[in-house]
């Protein structure tokens, strides 16, 4: 029975750590800088723990909030991944100062759809390009 119990674990121990793996590379899909045409901002998506953030890298404009610089807002706050190409959590758009509940769809290697809404009733989305890389 021991061994049974010591064998159960060990499977256990690999399937969690092959898992790890596969999971990173779908995550990857989301990573990187991604363009916001719509502003003319770069928006680079990284991992903060285990979860996604998005931050504003490159681009003009006033945050409404703060008044400074849009550059080095964080506008992707502790996203979770919900399915192979999907995160959801809070975002916050600089333009209008709202913070709403919303998603990031990723729809293949160079594309993303940006979707939020504020009270479940106003909703909006964009469909944002991966940033040319230098």
């Amino acid at each position: 029975m021991k061994l049974k119990s010591v064998m159960l674990a060990g499977a256990f121990a690999f399937s969690a750590l092959s898992a790890g793996p596969a999971l990173a590379d779908m995550a990857d899909k989301a990573l990187g800088d991604w363009v916001r045409s719509s502003e003319g901002w770069i928006v680079n998506f990284y991992m903060c723990e285990d979860k996604l953030c998005g931050k504003v890298t490159s681009g003009e404009g006033v945050d409404k909030n703060s008044g400074g610089p849009v550059v080095g807002v964080n506008m992707l706050f502790d996203l979770e991944k919900v399915d192979d190409n999907r995160w959801k959590g809070k975002m916050y758009d600089p333009v209008g100062g709202g913070t709403y509940a919303g998603h990031v769809k990723v729809i293949d290697d160079n594309t993303v759809k940006m979707s939020g809404c504020m009270m479940k009733v106003m909703c909006r989305s964009e469909t944002w390009s991966r940033a040319p890389s230098d």
